[in-house]
C-alpha cells in the first residue's frame, strides 16, 4: 500500500525529517512518496497562508489515486483543504491536526497545544472548537518562533522545553500536542522532562493512516459528498 504525503509548502526544507519519520513509523509493507507544492507559501502561520496553500493541495489530492496511492496525508497541523480533499477523493485523506487532536483524547482530560506564533493561537482554537473538543484541548500556547527557523536546533529545543514546562506548571495540562509538523523530534525528551504524554502529530497520523488502510476504511461520502459540477473560469 502506498501513501502520498503532501507537504503543503513550496520548500523541501522539512522533507528529510518527514522521510525519517515515515520510515520509523510505517510498517515494512507500506510505501510512501513525499510531494511539496510547486507554488504557495513556504510556511503556514495564518489563515491567509492556509487558504493560499489549500488551492494548491487539492489538485495533488485529486491525482493521488491515478499515481497508485491508497491514502493521502496532508502534513500540516493546520490541515489545509482537508474537508475539500475528502470530498474529491475516494481514498482516505488524513491531516496532522485532526488526527493528533482526536487521538489525544484517549490519553488525558486536560490537553495543551504548543503552536508556532501568536497569530496561530486563535486559528487553532477555532479549529478545535469546530470539532467540539475545546473543553478538553483548552490550552494553546505559542513558541513565537517562525516556522522557517525551526531548524535552529538548540534555541528551538530550549524554547519548547521552557513553554512545555510552563504549560504543565501554570496551565495544569496533562498531555501536550506538538502543534506543527516541522517541530524537531522532541517527544521522548519532553515526556522525560515533563512527566506527561507528548503527542507527535506526524507519528500519530502515519500510524492512523496505516490502521485505516489495514481495516479497509475510508471517509463517509454522506459526510463528504462529491461536489456537484459548477462552471469555473
Amino acid at each position: 500500500m502506498r501513501v502520498r504525503i503532501i507537504v503543503p509548502v513550496c520548500t523541501e526544507k522539512w522533507n528529510l525529517g518527514i522521510e525519517a519519520s515515515a520510515r520509523r513509523w510505517l510498517g515494512p509493507e507500506m510505501e510512501f512518496e513525499i510531494i511539496n507544492l510547486a507554488r504557495g507559501p513556504e510556511a503556514i502561520q495564518s489563515e491567509y497562508d492556509e487558504a493560499l496553500a489549500a488551492g494548491y493541495v487539492l489538485p495533488l489530492v485529486r491525482e493521488a489515486k491515478s499515481k497508485s496511492c491508497h491514502a493521502v496525508i496532508i502534513w500540516c497541523f493546520s490541515d489545509p483543504g482537508l474537508a475539500g480533499a475528502r470530498e474529491i477523493a475516494d481514498i482516505p485523506v488524513l491531516g496532522l491536526g485532526e488526527s493528533s487532536q482526536v487521538f489525544s483524547l484517549a490519553l488525558a482530560d486536560r490537553i495543551g497545544v504548543l503552536t508556532t506564533l501568536d497569530q496561530s493561537v486563535n486559528r487553532i482554537r477555532r479549529k478545535i472548537a469546530a470539532r467540539g473538543l475545546l473543553d478538553r484541548i483548552s490550552v494553546i500556547r505559542p513558541l513565537n518562533i517562525p516556522v522557517l527557523e525551526y531548524d535552529r536546533g538548540s534555541m528551538v529545543k530550549e524554547r519548547v522545553l521552557e513553554r512545555g514546562k510552563d504549560m504543565v506548571d501554570k496551565d495544569g495540562i496533562e498531555a501536550l500536542i506538538l502543534g506543527c509538523g516541522a517541530l524537531p523530534d522532541m517527544r521522548e525528551i519532553l515526556e522525560a522532562r515533563l512527566g506527561i504524554p507528548v503527542i507527535d502529530p506526524g507519528a500519530v497520523t502515519l500510524k492512523q493512516t496505516e490502521m485505516v488502510l489495514h481495516l479497509g476504511l475510508r471517509h463517509s461520502k454522506r459526510s463528504f459528498m462529491k461536489p456537484l459540477p459548477v462552471p469555473a473560469h
